[in-house]
């Protein structure tokens, strides 16, 4: 990813890492927005969801990838536009153990739904609030 300022994108890195909730927006079918709070981690320049997959968001997901997310704090803005897809089995287990250290919560283990493990790569990051307004909003 392409970063215009290391100290920015540093930070935030850490406010996403310490961050428990972002905000997802997702489509239906219909064209109508759907937006709800959620637990997720970053890692590795992605974020990642766990949804259930009989969830309005999932249903969403399969007809429209887009979603944007942002964090809940309106005075220090982050906002992503992005790209979902459901996660490859092979990066399950180190995303539970991320979930499970962040949430005290294994997805694997839970069965009050069927679990859907969801990779979103940005595309965009936008913010502003932070002390690098000068460079602008756009962060990539």
């Amino acid at each position: 990813m392409k970063r215009r300022n290391p100290a920015r994108w540093r930070a935030m890195e850490a406010r996403l890492g310490r961050q428990k909730e972002i905000w997802l927006a997702t489509v239906r079918f219909d064209g109508r927005p759907h937006i709800t709070p959620l637990w997720f981690i970053w890692l590795e320049d992605k974020i990642w969801i766990c949804t259930g997959s009989d969830t309005q968001k999932f249903a969403n997901l399969r007809g429209n990838q887009s979603v944007a997310l942002a964090l809940p704090d309106a005075m220090k803005v982050v906002i992503i536009e992005g790209e979902a897809h459901v996660a490859p089995r092979s990066v399950i287990d180190k995303l539970a153990d991320f979930f499970l250290n962040k949430y005290e919560w294994d997805f694997r283990y839970d069965d009050s739904a069927k679990w859907q493990l969801i990779e979103i790569t940005p595309l965009k990051i936008l913010a502003w609030g932070d002390e690098h307004d000068a460079d602008g909003t756009r962060i990539l």
